[in-house]
C-alpha cells in the first residue's frame, strides 16, 4: 500500500469569484493505486504495473485503467478543504513513444456506488468497478460519471496532458461531491494511450484549489462563531448565505439546530429567499429553544441555489455557559530578608466569584512556585491564604488558580528575599548602588571612607620612577 503524499501552499494567489477577490491555498496529491485491464483476458490481472492504457480495436483488443486518489488523510488534516474545492485538475504524461495525438476520456466512480474498496494487484476487467464488460469503451452509467476527454499531443513520450479548461468545472463538482475521501477515475478510448501509473518518476497528480478563509460557495460566518461560548440570552442564529450561481438569483436556506450532530435528530426550519438569520424560538426549534445552561448546540445552514440545487452547510457548534471564570489576585509584591539564615511570607489570596455553575461547585485553590530557588516551601498550597518559608536569597514567583469546578483563573505575585534589608531592596528594584558606598551596606559613612584610605593608602600607580 502507498503512503499518501501531498503538498499544501498557503498561496498569495487570488481567484474573482462572483464579483469578488478570494485568496487561495493548493494542494497537490499523488494518486494512491492504478491499473490497466484488458477485455482479451478478462479474469486476469494485467502483468503491466507502469502504465494506464486505454484502447478500443477490433477483435476485443480493449482497455480500460482505474486510477484512485486516497484524500482521507489530507481532509483530516484540513477539514475545511471536503467540498470546498474551487477548481480541479488532472496531470499525467504520456508513457509510449507514438506518432500523433492521442486521446482519452476520463469518468468518475460515483460516490454512492460504494465499490471505492478496490485494490490494483486485483483488478481485472471484469471485476472493474463501474465497468461495462461488454462494451469496450462504455461504463455503467448508474455507477460513473462522464467527467471530460483531453489528449496527449505530439510528441506522446512523457509529455504533459491536463484537464482542459473548459471541463475542470464538472472535474471539481465531482471532486465536491465525495463523502469518504477516495475518488476513482476511469479512464476508456478516445484513442489508444499509455500514460505514466502511481510510483513512476512522472506519476498522475490530482491539483486542488481551495478557498482561504470563509468558502463563498457554502453558508459561512456563523454568529455564534463555530466553538463559541454564549450565554442563554443568545436570541437568534445567523451566517451569510453562499453567492448564487446567476448573480441575482435567490438563495433560500434550511437551518438544522439541535443537540446532536446529526440532521435526522435535529429540529428544523425552513427560510424564505435571501435570509440569513433565525430566531431561537420554540415556533421554529420546538425541542430545543431557547437555549439552556450548560449545554451544546449543533447547527447546519443547507442553501438551494437555481443552478447548483442544494448546496450543503457546515457543521457548527456552541456552548451555552452563563458561568464566568473568578476574579483572582495574588496580591501585593513582597521584599524580606533572611534572619539567621530563614524568613517567611504570607501569601493572602483575594477571590471573587458569581456562584456558578448551579448547583454552585466549592473554589479550591492551588498556590504553586514558578520562578526562583526550588527550596523555598509553600506549608498550605490548597488555602486560600499560606505561609512560605525560605531558606535562599532570590527573586521568586508564586502563582493563586482558582477552579470553581468549571473555569479555572489564575494570578502571581512576587516575593524577593535577600540576605539583608539593603541587598533585598536592591535585588526588588535593580539599582545599582552608591558609588560611595564601597561596602555595599545602603549607607555612605565613614566605614566607606576608611574603606576607601585603607584599601588605596600609598598605593602607586606611576610605573615609570616608582614615586
Amino acid at each position: 500500500m502507498r503512503t499518501l503524499n501531498f503538498l499544501l501552499l498557503t498561496a498569495s494567489i487570488t481567484l474573482v469569484l462572483s464579483g469578488s477577490v478570494q485568496a487561495v491555498g493548493i494542494v497537490e496529491v499523488t494518486a494512491f493505486q492504478g491499473k490497466a485491464t484488458d477485455w482479451r483476458s478478462p479474469d486476469s490481472v494485467v502483468g503491466n504495473t507502469t502504465q494506464l492504457m486505454t484502447r478500443s480495436a477490433a477483435g476485443a483488443d480493449c482497455k480500460k485503467s482505474w486510477l484512485q486518489f486516497d484524500l482521507t488523510d489530507l481532509y483530516a488534516e484540513n477539514p475545511s478543504i471536503q467540498g470546498n474545492i474551487l477548481n480541479a485538475k488532472l496531470t499525467f504524461h504520456g508513457a509510449k513513444s507514438e506518432t500523433g495525438a492521442k486521446s482519452y476520456v476520463v469518468s468518475g466512480l460515483k460516490d454512492d456506488a460504494g465499490l471505492e474498496d478496490w485494490v490494483a494487484s486485483e483488478l481485472t476487467w471484469n471485476n472493474g468497478p463501474g465497468n461495462d464488460i461488454n462494451h469496450g469503451t462504455a461504463l455503467l452509467s448508474s455507477l460513473t460519471t462522464n467527467l471530460y476527454s483531453a489528449t496527449i499531443p505530439i510528441p506522446v513520450l512523457d509529455v504533459i496532458s491536463e484537464t482542459p479548461e473548459d471541463n475542470r468545472a464538472a472535474l471539481t463538482n465531482f471532486l465536491n461531491t465525495d463523502t469518504d475521501g477516495k475518488v476513482t477515475f476511469i479512464f476508456t478510448a478516445g484513442g489508444t494511450t499509455y500514460l505514466w501509473n502511481v510510483g513512476t518518476e512522472l506519476e498522475p497528480v490530482l491539483t486542488l484549489i481551495y478557498a482561504l478563509g470563509a468558502n463563498p460557495n457554502k453558508a459561512q460566518d456563523p454568529v455564534p462563531a463555530d466553538d463559541a461560548v454564549v450565554p442563554t440570552g443568545l436570541l437568534q442564529l445567523s451566517w451569510t448565505n453562499p453567492e448564487p450561481n446567476i448573480p441575482g438569483a435567490p438563495i433560500h436556506c434550511d437551518v438544522y439546530f439541535g443537540v446532536d450532530p446529526n440532521r435526522l435528530l435535529m429540529d428544523k426550519v425552513e427560510l424564505g429567499n435571501d435570509i440569513e438569520t433565525a430566531a431561537l424560538t420554540a415556533e421554529n426549534f420546538e425541542n430545543f429553544a431557547p437555549v439552556q445552561n450548560m449545554t451544546t448546540y449543533y447547527w447546519i445552514v443547507d442553501c438551494y441555489d437555481t443552478v447548483k440545487g442544494l448546496i450543503e452547510g457546515e457543521l457548527w457548534t456552541f456552548t451555552v455557559n452563563d458561568n464566568e471564570p473568578p476574579i483572582v489576585s495574588a496580591g501585593e509584591d513582597q521584599a524580606t530578608w533572611l534572619v539567621s539564615g530563614s524568613a517567611s511570607v504570607t501569601l493572602t489570596g483575594i477571590v471573587s466569584d458569581d456562584g456558578l455553575p448551579n448547583p454552585p461547585g466549592v473554589l479550591t485553590y492551588l498556590w504553586e512556585r514558578t520562578d526562583g530557588p526550588e527550596t523555598a516551601e509553600i506549608n498550605s498550597p490548597n488555602a486560600l491564604s499560606t505561609t512560605v518559608n525560605f531558606t535562599e536569597r532570590g527573586d521568586y514567583t508564586f502563582r493563586l488558580t482558582v477552579d470553581d469546578s468549571d473555569m479555572k483563573a489564575s494570578d502571581t505575585v512576587r516575593i524577593v528575599i535577600g540576605t539583608n534589608a539593603c541587598d533585598a531592596s536592591h535585588l526588588k528594584t535593580g539599582d545599582s548602588y552608591n558609588k560611595a558606598d564601597f561596602n555595599e551596606d545602603c549607607l555612605v559613612d565613614l566605614d566607606d571612607l576608611q574603606s576607601f584610605i585603607v584599601n588605596d593608602w600609598l598605593t602607586c600607580t606611576n610605573l615609570l620612577t616608582g614615586c
